[in-house]
């Protein structure tokens, strides 16, 4: 762990702590964090200026040492959960109402109560909002029966148009997951029949039926949406100097290399790659294809001329 990662660790540990131990000694708390004196005098310090520009030091927190103790007082309005802004209840209202259909009436009564435990004037821009936000449209019967297929482990049955066909198969799954991706629902699922799990769109599926077998969970990969505009994978270098935000990005598929540096895999979607690749400067090399380093470099002289 770099050390800035491992400061912040600390910095979120100390406040909590100092407010249940209150009076703390300075010594007891460094030995509790695995630092010396000197080190946490230091992040002390630092946590005097959280807050808002200025940065008064008793904004948010108001922490001080006093004979050798530690003592912390948070903000009075840490004391009570923040209320819903207009915006923030409507949203949640139409991600609501995108379930309604698994959940029928579950969500009725907590809808219900939304609206009357918003301030006067939050209520006002939330029914404005509600108004013009209808979610329910969107929100389709057989969406409901698929998340209800998933929430029971139910088997479903149903008319699938694959890609490129007009003519529909029938098919017999075990539902793992419901689930939106760039505007299109899914279900990622075992076919029974071809004994793998497979990635359906819910609008090429056709006569669903919600069956009474049940089955029990299998263990199957996270599901992916294949990205139509991917072109193969494309190795990329980065420097020592970046390599600690990619290794903690990647994990383990970041390959470590002699200098310090790192080597990943990504997905070669063109547009994306150019702008991620260049937003780290001179610390990243494509390497391999060749498209996908012409693609970065002609970017990157793109922009070199507009700067002249």
């Amino acid at each position: 762990m770099s050390d800035v990662h491992e400061r912040l660790r600390r910095l979120l540990f100390v406040v909590p702590y100092v407010a249940r131990h209150r009076g703390v000694t300075v010594d007891a708390l460094a030995k509790q964090l695995g630092v010396s004196r000197e080190e946490l005098l230091r992040d002390l310090e630092l946590l005097t200026m959280v807050g808002r520009p200025p940065f008064q030091p008793d904004d948010f927190i108001d922490l001080h040492v006093e004979n050798d103790r530690v003592w912390v007082d948070l903000d009075q309005r840490f004391s009570k959960p923040p209320r819903l802004t207009g915006p923030e209840a409507a949203a949640l209202a139409a991600a609501a109402e995108l379930l309604r259909p698994a959940a029928q009436t579950a969500l009725a009564s907590a809808l219900a109560k939304l609206e009357k435990i918003l301030p006067p004037g939050a209520k006002k821009m939330y029914r404005e909002l509600g108004s013009a936000v209808n979610a329910r449209s969107q929100a389709s019967e057989e969406l409901g029966i698929l998340t209800r297929a998933v929430e029971e482990r139910r088997e479903l049955e149903f008319d699938y148009a694959a890609p490129g066909k007009t003519a529909t198969e029938k098919r017999r799954v075990e539902p793992a997951e419901a689930f939106n991706h760039r505007g299109l629902w899914y279900l990622y699922g075992w076919d029974l029949a071809r004994g793998s799990e497979r990635l359906f769109r819910l609008d090429r599926m056709t006569g669903i039926v919600l069956t009474d077998r049940r089955f029990s969970p299998r263990p199957m990969p996270p599901a992916r949406v294949p990205n139509p505009a991917a072109r193969g994978e494309v190795r990329v270098r980065f420097t020592a100097q970046a390599a600690p935000y990619l290794r903690e990005r990647f994990g383990g598929e970041a390959r470590e290399l002699t200098d310090g540096g790192v080597e990943v895999r990504v997905a070669g979607e063109e547009r994306w790659l150019v702008q991620w690749v260049l937003s780290f400067g001179g610390e990243a090399e494509v390497l391999e294809p060749a498209w996908a380093r012409e693609a970065v470099s002609r970017a990157a002289l793109r922009a070199l001329e507009e700067t002249r």
